[in-house]
């Protein structure tokens, strides 16, 4: 007869690490939303090497530990003196702008891909407001693309008129204070 030691079993059973769960962002209050998106100001500006990661948590007003907690797995490094680096994609919920026929509106999104797609849109609807890009151009990239499942609004003429009543100012493309009210 086979004997099975019993504390062998036991101690697998409780060695398993067990996942933090992550910070659900409709749970968030309106300062953990700042918070939250400051440390994601750091993750982009990371990812562009705007500067060292020490230098980047002092501009955003982070210490390492918040910044670890808002990023999570996003942030590579700092094992055996390697230096901090961000992944290259995230699926984070993020609050954006979007641009519809009736003004820019929030939208929720997943994709760190559709905020850099959404980001340049914005270039050059505002290159276009203050021609530096041609209505021809302007349309021709942007007509019928697609951005978080939905088409984003390329009309060159209509833009021009909102443009001129003041109605297409976008100082932040994420939509943080529509969350934190």
């Amino acid at each position: 007869m086979k004997r099975t030691n019993h504390r062998h079993a036991r101690s697998k059973r409780t060695s398993r690490t067990v996942k933090p769960h992550s910070l659900r962002y409709d749970s968030l209050t309106a300062r953990e939303k700042a918070t939250r998106k400051r440390a994601l100001d750091l993750l982009s500006d990371l990812r562009r090497g705007e500067g060292a990661y020490g230098a980047l948590l002092r501009k955003h007003h982070l210490d390492s530990r918040t910044a670890r907690r808002y990023l999570g797995r996003d942030l590579i490094g700092r094992t055996g003196g390697e230096r901090v680096h961000a992944s290259k994609a995230d699926r984070r919920v993020r609050e954006l702008l979007f641009p519809t026929p009736s003004g820019d509106v929030p939208i929720r999104t997943r994709s760190s891909q559709d905020a850099t797609k959404l980001s340049e849109f914005f270039h050059d609807r505002d290159k276009l407001v203050h021609g530096k890009l041609s209505a021809d151009k302007f349309e021709a990239k942007w007509r019928g693309v697609r951005v978080a499942g939905q088409e984003v609004f390329a009309d060159a003429a209509a833009i021009s008129i909102r443009a001129h009543a003041g109605d297409l100012k976008v100082d932040n493309l994420y939509a943080g204070t529509v969350g934190a009210q």
